[in-house]
């Protein structure tokens, strides 16, 4: 029995979800670019990521929507756009069956953001030397503001901050020689 020179990857191994993957991420990309005539696709709307099932017949795009406000009916725009998306799809590639999608709401970027603030917030308030404020300030910002009036707490604490790292804040008295 002859050995076989190169292996067969196994399906899991298989990286044509991801290229097509990619390929649908670009396209959908580019036609939510150009718009919709749908009232509820609003905001800025981008897709963050695609993940195409091993069968390839299912695709879960996870879009971000800028305003947060925005993100149910968008998502529930699309939902109702995705006949034209996959049409789109099929019309610009080459493949013979294009997978069925999904829309998924994705929060990562604005988690990502919290956890930046908080480790700024951390550095800028216990010092490079302190991990006990570090920690603590990542601790506040793994819980995002919901309400208007923790949103606007959060920025006039943000903005006292950079005051007092920019030297306008009222610990930063001019010192004489």
């Amino acid at each position: 029995m002859a050995r076989r020179r190169f292996e067969e990857p196994s399906r899991e191994a298989s990286i044509r979800p991801d290229r097509i993957g990619s390929l649908i991420g670009r396209i959908v990309q580019e036609r939510l670019v150009r718009g919709f005539a749908d009232p509820r696709i609003r905001g800025l709307v981008s897709v963050t990521g695609v993940d195409v099932a091993p069968d390839l017949r299912t695709a879960m795009i996870r879009i971000s929507v800028l305003p947060d406000r925005y993100g149910p009916r968008t998502l529930s725009g699309l939902r109702s756009v995705s006949g034209l998306l996959r049409r789109v799809v099929r019309d610009e590639t080459s493949l013979r069956r294009v997978p069925a999608f999904e829309f998924r709401l994705d929060d990562s970027l604005k988690r990502a953001a919290a956890l930046d603030d908080a480790i700024r917030e951390g550095l800028t308030l216990g010092g490079e030397d302190d991990p006990d404020a570090v920690a603590r300030a990542a601790g506040e910002a793994a819980r995002t503001p919901d309400s208007p009036e923790e949103i606007s707490e959060h920025r006039r604490t943000s903005e006292r901050t950079s005051n007092q790292t920019a030297g306008d804040g009222p610990d930063s008295s001019e010192e004489t020689s």
